[in-house]
């Protein structure tokens, strides 16, 4: 089943439609953001600049060195579609989808008769942090996290296709946690925010990436054990961003609702 739209979503498609072309990119200069070996070894010159009104990427590759004096160089050119956490003005144009906009848009990807009874609730207009405390028995220094309907096997062992981030490897509905205790107990905080709480510096490790949680109740999976069930997630079904502390003496867990934006490893 295709995943249930958010009001991010819709926005996010208003947005990329109502720039189209041309995009307001920075003038082009052979000046790359990385480079990459190609397969005899050359240097890839790679270039990614975004549009400053969708965010769309522009992906510009040429050979390098540059050749000195005059000459020629072949640049080769795409598009990618942004991250929506990388979209200016997402959050407030979501704001202002209206239930009309977001019904149209669900009919029109699977779901003509709205969203699904099963789906949590949007609390953020009344949401507030929930601190949650627990013990959770760890096997070969790793626990999940599950959207509901998720299973073990969707994670474990982890998917080519998951996101990393270090500390944590996750694919739509499911994460994977690495933690400092290979076999025993692990003190385990969860704060669901409905904003970003910040992170927590006295943790020594952090680390940090977004997932999808498509029915928006969630519950913590001990490998070879329980499954803790968590409060609906502040903001219903949709995307997440997810930040992992560790320490010696425990973890902390927080996650709120953030348009979905690349993994990071905080120093």
């Amino acid at each position: 089943m295709n995943p249930v739209p958010t009001r991010e979503d819709v926005a996010m498609d208003q947005i990329l439609r109502a720039c189209g072309r041309p995009h307001d990119f920075p003038e082009f200069a052979f000046e790359p953001t990385e480079t990459r070996a190609d397969a005899s070894g050359g240097t890839v010159n790679i270039r990614r600049v975004a549009c400053r009104n969708c965010g769309t990427v522009s992906v510009s590759q040429w050979p390098g060195p540059l050749p000195e004096g005059p000459g020629q160089v072949v640049v080769v050119s795409r598009y990618e579609r942004p991250e929506p956490g990388d979209v200016p003005g997402l959050a407030d144009r979501a704001r202002q989808v209206t239930d009309a906009e977001l019904a149209e848009y669900l009919a029109g990807h699977g779901f003509p008769d709205g969203l699904p009874e099963e789906v949590a609730p949007d609390r953020r207009a009344t949401a507030r942090t929930e601190r949650l405390g627990f013990v959770l028995r760890v096997r070969t220094g790793q626990f999940v996290l599950l959207d509901r309907g998720r299973r073990l096997g969707d994670i474990l062992p982890i998917p080519a296709s998951a996101e990393t981030a270090d500390l944590i490897d996750a694919v739509p509905g499911a994460a994977l946690f690495w933690s400092p205790v290979h076999d025993g107990d692990l003190p385990l905080t969860v704060t669901l925010s409905p904003g970003d709480p910040g992170p927590d510096r006295s943790y020594r490790r952090i680390a940090e990436l977004s997932c999808r949680f498509p029915s928006g109740h969630a519950v913590l999976r001990e490998v070879a054990g329980r499954e803790l069930e968590l409060p609906p997630l502040p903001a219903g079904h949709g995307d997440y961003r997810i930040r992992f502390h560790t320490a010696d003496s425990g973890c902390l867990l927080q996650l709120w609702s953030q348009p979905r934006t690349k993994p990071r490893i905080h120093g």
